[in-house]
């Protein structure tokens, strides 16, 4: 999996979620649930903001991601103690319980950056998904090569930090081979000028690509969305690979 030093820098994970407002992800995975309480597992939870709004709906939730430090800030927010936390990747969590739906959002799939990497994941989610559970993660669709846009000069604008300062954020692709797309994410803080780079590499897989391996895992595709408003997936237009996975009948 891709390193990134946005995920271990205190500096950043400070302004995680003020960098990462948006919530069209979170509203349409949260369309897929029903109103009852379920039992939920957040893979790279991050900062905690979908498992915390999880825990807050009265789901039974817990949340898991390799970087200490996210896990630690997510633990002191309010609401925390609903939820049991764990530092690692999915196999840290115990399988003693199955759970009806797995999530994995933000794009975190695109870290995995081989069909083993992606093997894994999915053998991890298969030990610990209920018989009619459903696994959910996206990745940008390679099609519409949504890198090419990731350059300074399309920087969006300062995102407001407390306490009257800022954060500017610019984006630069330096490499891309095959399916892996490498770049740098530099931060500058305002109004003290000081700056950070966060160096990642992410996979654009095929849709193709992902349902073969995830049929070799013994999963089928149960839901397939190209867009966060549940639009049919195109395979020359779409800008996300939406997919829903369950045990293959």
């Amino acid at each position: 999996m891709a390193e990134n030093s946005l995920y271990s820098d205190p500096a950043l994970i400070a302004v995680y979620d003020a960098l990462n407002a948006g919530r069209q992800d979170y509203d349409f995975y949260l369309s897929q649930l029903p109103n009852v309480p379920q039992r939920i597992l957040d893979i790279g939870c991050g900062t905690g903001q979908f498992a915390l709004e999880l825990a807050a709906r009265g789901h039974d939730v817990c949340a898991v991601d390799p970087a200490p430090g996210m896990v630690a800030f997510a633990r002191e927010k309010p609401g925390a103690d609903l939820i049991e936390w764990y530092v690692g990747r999915c196999c840290v969590v115990p399988k003693a319980r199955p759970f009806d739906f797995i999530f994995m959002t933000g794009h975190a799939f695109q870290c995995l950056l081989s069909d083993q990497d992606i093997l894994r994941l999915y053998a991890e989610v298969v030990a610990r998904l209920a018989p009619d559970g459903v696994f959910f993660a996206e990745s940008r669709n390679p099609a519409v090569n949504a890198w090419e846009r990731w350059c300074p000069e399309n920087a969006g604008p300062a995102v407001a930090l407390p306490e009257g300062r800022s954060v500017h954020v610019s984006h630069e692709v330096t490499s891309v081979q095959d399916d892996l797309v490498r770049f740098v994410e530099t931060y500058r803080f305002d109004p003290d000028g000081a700056e950070l780079r966060s160096e990642s590499c992410l996979r654009f897989c095929l849709k193709d690509q992902l349902e073969i391996l995830a049929q070799q895992s013994g999963l089928g595709v149960q839901s397939l969305a190209g867009g966060w408003d549940s639009q049919a997936f195109e395979e020359a237009r779409s800008p996300e690979i939406i997919m829903g996975l369950q045990f293959q009948n």
